[in-house]
């Protein structure tokens, strides 16, 4: 299984345990601009922006620990992307939140040794990006 393959396959198990857990799926992969979204996902009034990502217990970093700085700007700015797009952005009663779907699996397979669904994972402070 290639890398698109297994962060497809990481993705579908993010949605899945997303849907179980009371989200709607509004959308996948949802690209604008120069960004991408994995997951955009709401429960209630929260439109939750979802980075997904996938590593080997033995990689030397805990999965959400690859979201850098600039990965963030980019999620944030597509996200108002989506906002706007929907008519959503700042509009008081649809709150954006941004998230961390962290998976971490066996080295050579994708047998799943833990995960975890960071809410709130990162704001938007120093990113110089209004929402």
């Amino acid at each position: 299984m290639n890398r698109r393959e297994k962060g497809l396959w990481g993705e579908q198990f993010a949605a899945d345990w997303l849907q179980n857990h009371g989200y709607e799926i509004l959308a996948r992969n949802w690209r604008k601009g120069y960004g991408e979204i994995d997951i955009i996902a709401r429960k209630e009034d929260i439109i939750a922006f979802v980075e997904v990502k996938l590593r080997s217990k033995n990689s030397w970093e805990k999965p959400a620990g690859s979201v850098h700085r600039g990965q963030m700007r980019r999620i944030v700015e597509t996200a108002v992307l989506f906002l706007q797009e929907l008519g959503l952005y700042n509009n008081g009663i649809i709150q954006p939140r941004f998230d961390v779907f962290e998976i971490t699996t066996e080295a050579k397979s994708l047998e799943v040794v833990d995960f975890y669904h960071i809410e709130h994972a990162y704001d938007l402070e120093g990113l110089g990006v209004f929402l």
